[in-house]
C-alpha cells in the first residue's frame, strides 16, 4: 500500500511542478509543444524500442487486446446511446461524446503511468493499436459521412498515411523486429545503440507528466455558459470510473484472467480521455468543448480511480 501511495504521490508531484511552470512560463511561450513533440516523436518510440525487444509478444495481443476492444467498444457505446437518446444530440455531436467516454490517452499519459506505475510501458500498447488501427479510423470515417466532408478518397488515404507514419507504430515494429530475432537467433542489438536508446527512453516519463501538467496550465474548463457541464461531468465519470469497471467484468467473466492481468486492464481503461479526441473534434467542427474540457476533467477522476484500483488488486 505504501508502494502504491508513493508512486501515485510521485506522479501527482511530477504533474504539478509541470503546472507550476506552466503558469510562471519559465520555459517560453511554445514549451509544451516543444515538451510535447520530443515525448511523441523521440521519447516514447524509444520506449517502445527498448522494453517492446524484452517483452513476449504473445502476451500482448492476447487477452489484453480482447478486452481492451470490448471495453472500448462497450463504453462508446454507452457514450452514444446516452448523448443521442438521453440528451437528444445530432449523430456528430454523438461520436464524439462516445470517443470522449472511451478513448484512452494511452500514449502521452500511458505509457508514463505504466513505466512508473505497472513497470512496464508496453502495457498500453494494445490500446493503442487498437485506437490507432481502428477505433480512431472508424470513427473519423463516420464523422466524414455525417458532415459531408469533400474529397474523401484523399481524405481516407490521409488517415492511412497518417497510422503508418506513426512514431508509436514505428516504434512498436521496431520493438517487435528486435524482439523476434533476438528470441529466434543469436543476435543481440549493440550496446552502441542500446545504451543511447536507453537513455532516451528513461527521458519520457518525467518529460511527458512535466508537459501534461505545463498543458493543465493553459486550459480553462467548465466555463459558464460555454461547457455542456452536465455532459462533461457524466463523459468523464463514463470514461474514469465505467470503463475500468467493463474492462474488469469482461476480464473476469469471459476471460477468466489472473488477478495482475485484471488490474492491467483495468488501470489502461481507466485513463482519461485522449487528446486526440479533441483533435477530432476540431477537424469537424463539433462538440470542441465537451472533447477538450473531458479530457481535463477526466483526468482529475483517473488518478483516485486508477490508486484505487492498485490498492484493490495488489
Amino acid at each position: 500500500m505504501v508502494n502504491v501511495l508513493t508512486g501515485f504521490s510521485v506522479v501527482t508531484l511530477i504533474i504539478a511542478l509541470g503546472f507550476a511552470v506552466g503558469r510562471s512560463k519559465v520555459l517560453g511561450p511554445n514549451a509544451v509543444y516543444t515538451l510535447n513533440m520530443f515525448v511523441f516523436w523521440i521519447a516514447l518510440p524509444a520506449t517502445l524500442i527498448k522494453f517492446m525487444s524484452e517483452t513476449d509478444i504473445a502476451q500482448l495481443f492476447g487477452v489484453n487486446l480482447a478486452v481492451v476492444a470490448l471495453s472500448t467498444l462497450g463504453a462508446g457505446l454507452l457514450g452514444f446511446v446516452g448523448y443521442r437518446y438521453i440528451a437528444h444530440r445530432s449523430t456528430p455531436d454523438s461520436l464524439i461524446a462516445m470517443l470522449a467516454c472511451s478513448y484512452c490517452n494511452g500514449s502521452n499519459l500511458g505509457i508514463p503511468l505504466a513505466a512508473h506505475l505497472l513497470k512496464d510501458p508496453t502495457l498500453t500498447l494494445p490500446v493503442i493499436l487498437f485506437q490507432v488501427g481502428f477505433y480512431g479510423p472508424m470513427t473519423v470515417m463516420l464523422l466524414d459521412m455525417q458532415t459531408g466532408t469533400k474529397a474523401r478518397a484523399h481524405f481516407i488515404r490521409d488517415i492511412i498515411l497518417t497510422i503508418i507514419r506513426n512514431p508509436l507504430i514505428l516504434g512498436a515494429g521496431a520493438g517487435i523486429g528486435i524482439s523476434l530475432l533476438q528470441h529466434n537467433t543469436q543476435w543481440r542489438v549493440p550496446g552502441i545503440v542500446a545504451e543511447p536508446v536507453g537513455i532516451i527512453a528513461d527521458a519520457t516519463v518525467g518529460c511527458a507528466l512535466i508537459a501534461f501538467g505545463m498543458s493543465m496550465a493553459e486550459v480553462r474548463v467548465l466555463q459558464r455558459g460555454r461547457s455542456p457541464r452536465r455532459s462533461v461531468w457524466a463523459a468523464s465519470f463514463v470514461k474514469a470510473v465505467v470503463h475500468p469497471l467493463i474492462a474488469l467484468a469482461i476480464g473476469y467473466f469471459l476471460f477468466d484472467a489472473s488477478t495482475q492481468l485484471l488490474l492491467t486492464i483495468a488501470v489502461v481503461a481507466a485513463l482519461p480521455t485522449g487528446q486526440n479526441v479533441f483533435t477530432y473534434a476540431q477537424r469537424f467542427n463539433v462538440n470542441k468543448v465537451l472533447a477538450r474540457d473531458t479530457a481535463v476533467v477526466s483526468t482529475a477522476l483517473s488518478l483516485p480511480v486508477m490508486a484505487a484500483l492498485v490498492l484493490l488488486l495488489t
